[in-house]
């Protein structure tokens, strides 16, 4: 009991602090804060809040994955990729959790968390959780770049 409150203070004080940067408007001087040995601390501590069995910490750590994401658009977090992707495929796990999971995986984008997505979107039995999955592919397909035989042959 007293490891998950040491959990919940620590993924809730990691949202205060990216809640009040992003808020404030960060600037050249506050992105110093997050970096080297700190960046590993906060995505080690986020690993761990996502292994917990508290459906409310793991959507917490969640969303403040999907925040640092937007502060830290160079990072890959790839330490926090194969613990979402247990996340949004367990059929047991909250819906809502696994959403969430869902939006701060395809955020990472990393090839392994949208290849899990697309499987979920295809297999999974919730059909909010393959409405969800299936839009979240739908964009990243749409915003990569891939080139179709017509349009190479056209440009041609």
């Amino acid at each position: 009991m007293k490891q998950v409150s040491v959990r919940w203070f620590a993924v809730f004080s990691i949202a205060v602090i990216v809640f009040t940067s992003s808020t404030l408007g960060a600037a050249k001087t506050d992105e110093v804060w997050f970096k080297g040995s700190t960046i590993d601390v906060i995505e080690k501590s986020l690993a761990m809040a996502l292994r917990t069995p508290s459906p409310g910490m793991q959507a917490s750590a969640a969303q403040v994955i999907r925040d640092l994401k937007v502060l830290l658009p160079d990072q890959e977090f790839s330490l926090l990729v194969i613990p979402l992707m247990g996340i949004v495929k367990d059929e047991d796990a909250d819906v809502s959790v696994r959403m969430v999971a869902a939006l701060a995986l395809h955020n990472l984008q990393s090839g392994k968390g949208d290849f899990a997505i697309q499987r979920v979107a295809q297999f999974t039995k919730n059909e909010r959780m393959k409405h969800h999955c299936l839009w979240l592919t739908y964009e990243r397909v749409q915003k990569s770049p891939s080139v179709s035989k017509t349009t190479a042959a056209l440009n041609d």
